[in-house]
């Protein structure tokens, strides 16, 4: 298949957006970018369009009628291999990373979320089963997807050979539809004699809804490369055009007044189960940009996109990296003015990635191999230690006088409802975190909660914070049938939170007078 300019550039925009997104989930900051790089578009993001693309390539340059079945089988199996060396070897250098953080420098242990909570408990299991591609970290999930898709598509484009195509895509919209029926408890209970102590984490995508992505994206592309693709209309093109408008509309939460928000698309567009309206919504998309390439084929090109969608395995491997080196140092700046410029400043190195490859391929007397990254990566390991290492000198100095009361002033950003009284919960080490608070319990309003709110001397100790916004006046943070909070709630230190918070988590040493700045998380 010839290179398609726009195709690069689109899938370097993609890979920028998941970088992105990726720094910031990580880091647990919040950044004016999200409102760009987090489905701007309506119900479906990077990773969808990222997965689809991989696939109508693949279609496209496997299928050539010069290739024998044996060569095209020959030739994928070798590009699914590289797919592989390279995931297993960002799997080695972040487990690396997170082993060295665990046992010399824990407290940058919670920045790197929930990814290998199991390496420490049984090491040789999690290591195996992530090299299996069975468990599946946190942003360790794409590269094994795309190998698992590559180790069939030999099957795919033969039976597409076979003029079986429609029962191919039939019989991938059948699994598709099925896939929620293949629960992880039940792959779980087979993987129990193995290894008892490892609960797998079995990623995010579920690989039987997301396979249609990948095989809908071969048929496209085998259809295109032999000719027989026939697939622009007016009218469906005007369709697609109403409908993402009419979508783009409802993301924006533009029919509220008819009951139509974010939990309710979300629940027809799930992201893991690949959801009929995120499909359709992505469909649509993919029909109006293929409109848009036909009619003036540059459109869409841009080169510096095009340029890191041109080397798109290496650089996707370098921000999987990228990530969970950056994570601890970003974690301890995510309130500061200039994190999202850091974000930015480190979503670029993507450029050097593609740089350090074409330049790599070009000649290796000029540039040693993996020079570059390695140099990029050491500064921002050395950036990541010194922040860790000054955290904790900082808790290593805190000494407490019970004897003596200091002034607490406690101030909440990013309130979104003015008309709820807010509840301010200061606990002691001794309280329970799911009960009433010992030390303090107050409601104030929004004004004094942004004005900052000082209270009476308390005496020295360690101390935990929670403030949430009473919207539905029962005193209590209230919960959806999903187990998620419905109002706006925060704890001190404004942890990264994927369950509820430990107080070791959100304790905080009050031996002096201080202030703390709690930022509300207000959940879709």
């Amino acid at each position: 298949m010839k290179r398609i300019p726009a195709l690069d550039s689109i899938r370097g925009l993609l890979l920028v957006v998941m970088t992105i997104n990726h720094l910031i989930w990580i880091s647990g900051g919040r950044s004016v970018l999200q409102y760009f790089s987090l489905q701007p578009l309506g119900q479906f993001g990077a990773a969808e369009g990222f997965v689809f693309i991989s696939g109508l390539l693949a279609g496209g340059v496997y299928c050539r009628s010069e290739y024998s079945n044996r060569e095209m089988t020959q030739k994928i199996l070798s590009r699914a291999s590289t797919i592989y060396t390279y995931h297993l070897t960002s799997l080695l250098v972040v487990i690396l990373w997170f082993s060295l953080c665990t046992f010399a420098y824990p407290s940058a242990v919670t920045s790197l979320g929930s990814s290998f909570n199991n390496l420490l408990d049984a090491p040789i299991s999690t290591l195996v089963l992530s090299a299996l591609l069975i468990n599946k970290p946190d942003f360790l999930e794409i590269l094994p997807l795309y190998v698992m898709f590559m180790l069939i598509l030999p099957l795919v484009l033969v039976a597409f050979r076979k003029g079986y195509l429609w029962l191919v895509v039939a019989s991938s919209i059948v699994v598709w539809a099925f896939s929620g029926s293949i629960t992880s408890s039940a792959v779980s209970a087979l993987l129990a004699p193995i290894s008892p102590d490892l609960t797998v984490q079995f990623g995010y995508f579920d690989p039987f809804a997301w396979q249609l992505l990948f095989v809908s994206g071969a048929a496209l592309g085998y259809t295109q490369r032999q000719g027989t693709l026939r697939w622009y209309h007016p009218t469906v093109a005007a369709l697609a055009g109403v409908f993402a408008i009419v979508m783009f509309a409802a993301h924006h939460n533009a029919f509220l007044s008819w009951g139509i928000h974010q939990g309710v698309l979300y629940d027809l567009a799930d992201k893991p189960e690949l959801g009929w309206l995120r499909l359709l919504n992505l469909a649509a998309w993919i029909y109006l940009i293929a409109v848009v390439i036909r009619m003036a084929p540059n459109a869409l090109a841009f080169k510096p996109l095009g340029y890191i969608g041109k080397y798109s395995l290496q650089v996707f491997t370098w921000q999987t990296i990228l990530i969970f080196a950056s994570a601890p140092f970003l974690n301890s700046v995510r309130l500061s003015s200039y994190y999202t410029a850091l974000v930015l400043a480190f979503t670029v190195t993507l450029w050097v990635a593609a740089w350090w490859q074409e330049s790599r391929k070009q000649t290796s007397k000029t540039l040693p191999k993996g020079a570059l990254l390695t140099s990029t990566f050491a500064l921002i390991l050395t950036a990541s230690l010194v922040s860790t290492k000054q955290e904790a000198s900082s808790d290593a100095a805190d000494v407490f006088d019970v004897s003596q009361r200091y002034p607490l002033t406690v101030t909440i950003k990013d309130i979104k409802e003015d008309d709820a009284a807010m509840h301010l919960l200061i606990y002691k080490e001794t309280d329970d975190l799911k009960g009433v608070p010992s030390e303090h319990f107050g409601s104030y309003t929004t004004e004094q909660m942004r004005n900052g709110v000082t209270l009476d001397p308390i005496q020295s100790g360690e101390y935990a914070i929670m403030v949430f916004q009473d919207l539905d006046e029962n005193m209590m943070l209230s919960f959806n049938a999903d187990g998620f909070p419905t109002e706006g709630f925060g704890f001190s230190n404004n942890p990264v939170l994927q369950a509820p918070p430990t107080f070791d988590m959100i304790k905080f040493s009050h031996n002096k007078a201080q202030a703390k700045t709690i930022h509300l998380v207000n959940m879709p």
